[in-house]
């Protein structure tokens, strides 16, 4: 592998060598212990590229093709990845969140189809209208994430759609996930407290021992979902259709509660 530096300095934070240009050789497709910043790889090629405990800032990657990206253990902060394809990437005990910025990464438009976050923080990043056909979010910090108008959907033919996603034992506290079809896909163990959930299907899916407590959800659609076990508040049963819903005995005594009835236990 060939690097070539137009510039270097220290990063404080990472003790590393902060790289402001990275050129690959077509041979080695492996990057350890490194820090960029400043990137441009706007529209650049380069799959089945590996990095390992390495931090990228401030860098461009937008309409990029990185498919079969795996990250580990590395600092992803500031960057743009929209429009860009990774599919089938996989990133582990990884953060795209700025702590002195607060902000998240921006995968807008991006193809992020049968990509897995495992362990990871991607809170405040924005997934607004990305391809997620197959997104693996798993135990992940996902706090104010934008999903919105996210595709989670593969289309057979006109007749024929599927969603599949796996949203489990994540905390997407403050998410939007407007206008977004996850029917009959696993959201279980999730937290959804102050969720945006408006236009949502939700359809078949598995919500057990999720906390559920949307802050918007209107037009949602929960018919036949599974949300035994979960931990619901904050909803209005008359204003949704709970056809189908399965939940267990002592579930419905907090769902009343909600409506205003009093409930004593049978003497």
């Amino acid at each position: 592998m060939m690097i070539v530096f137009t510039k270097q300095e220290t990063d404080e934070d990472s003790a590393l060598l902060v790289e402001f240009d990275l050129v690959l050789d077509e041979d080695e497709r492996m990057i350890v212990a490194r820090s960029f910043s400043n990137l441009d790889w706007e529209n650049e090629y380069e799959q089945d590229l590996v990095f390992k405990d390495c931090m990228i800032a401030d860098s461009d990657f937008s309409g990029a093709n990185m498919d079969g990206l795996r990250l580990e253990n590395c600092r992803i902060l500031n960057c743009d990845f929209s429009g860009s394809s990774i599919k089938n990437g996989i990133f582990e005990e990884s953060t795209f969140y700025d702590k002195k910025s607060q902000k998240g990464c921006d995968f807008q438009t991006a193809d992020l189809r049968h990509t897995e976050f495992q362990h990871c923080n991607i809170s405040t990043s924005n997934f607004y209208r990305s391809e997620l056909f197959g997104i693996t979010i798993n135990e992940c910090q996902a706090q104010g994430c934008n999903f919105e108008l996210a595709d989670f959907v593969n289309v057979v033919s006109k007749s024929v759609l599927f969603s599949s996603a796996k949203l489990t034992k994540s905390n997407f506290k403050y998410a939007d996930f407007e206008g977004v079809y996850l029917e009959k896909c696993d959201l279980s163990e999730s937290i959804l407290v102050a969720a945006v959930l408006t236009r949502a299907n939700l359809e078949g899916a598995n919500l057990t021992n999720s906390v559920f407590s949307p802050s918007r959800y209107d037009g949602l659609s929960l018919f036949k979902a599974d949300l035994r076990n979960a931990e619901i508040s904050g909803v209005d049963i008359r204003l949704l259709d709970f056809t189908g819903v399965e939940i267990f005995e002592w579930q419905m005594v907090e769902l009343m509660e909600g409506l205003g009835f009093v409930i004593y236990p049978n003497q």
